[in-house]
């Protein structure tokens, strides 16, 4: 699969791209920065230098992914979301006479995207921060915590209220009861399952999933390589 890019995309030297990769008009993508494999990159969109990006990632339009974030494989990354790396910015030295260089220093905090995570369109992410694996972050979120493996979170700043399945369909609704509950076995319509205990989220697959989706896909992987 060949790799496309927009004549108006700007790629600078060492960056490494992926087979069956797309990068689309006016995207931006800095030094050193590594995109995986069928991946997008929409219009507008600024990838900093040193980022790291899996395969099959997708990124809307205007986002902007700052030094120090890395994703992992499968995220999507809707339209206008912005992540940041230093919690106490400033343009200048504290006598004003330099201004701070770019490249990282003591106030640059690096965030983790896990592998299947969503992160809805408009969101600000803060630095030092993981977004858990197939979590989901609702629209105009302002993250400035951990998000956990399958939690949807929504809000200023972003709280946990559910969870949602691999397939991205929400599964339980949190409440203040459900540190009472013990295990609450839950299904999915797609067939994927999962223990709840408070807000503690463990998906059965593999062990308990003899006829798992999941587990047929990755095991005819496993004998493609």
């Amino acid at each position: 699969m060949s790799i496309r890019i927009h004549p108006t995309a700007i790629v600078e030297h060492n960056v490494t791209i992926g087979k069956g990769t797309s990068i689309w008009d006016a995207a931006h993508v800095r030094h050193g920065a590594s995109i995986g494999d069928e991946c997008i990159v929409g219009g507008k969109s600024l990838i900093a230098y040193d980022v790291a990006i899996g395969s099959r990632v997708k990124i809307n339009s205007n986002v902007y992914i700052c030094n120090g974030v890395t994703i992992e494989d499968g995220v999507m990354i809707s339209a206008g979301v912005i992540f940041t790396n230093d919690r106490f910015p400033r343009a200048a030295t504290p006598d004003l006479q330099q201004l701070r260089g770019s490249e990282p220093d003591e106030h640059t905090q690096e965030t983790l995207v896990r592998e299947g995570a969503t992160i809805g369109a408009g969101c600000l992410v803060g630095c030092g921060l993981t977004i858990g694996r197939f979590a989901m972050v609702g629209m105009g979120a302002i993250v400035t915590r951990d998000v956990p493996d399958f939690h949807l979170v929504l809000g200023s700043p972003a709280r946990s209220v559910g969870a949602v399945c691999r397939c991205g369909q929400p599964i339980h609704r949190f409440s203040e009861a459900d540190d009472f509950q013990g295990v609450l076995p839950v299904t999915c319509a797609c067939g994927l399952a999962y223990e709840i205990e408070g807000q503690q989220v463990t998906e059965l697959w593999p062990a308990d999933q003899e006829n798992s989706p999941v587990r047929a896909a990755a095991e005819n992987q496993a004998v493609v390589s």
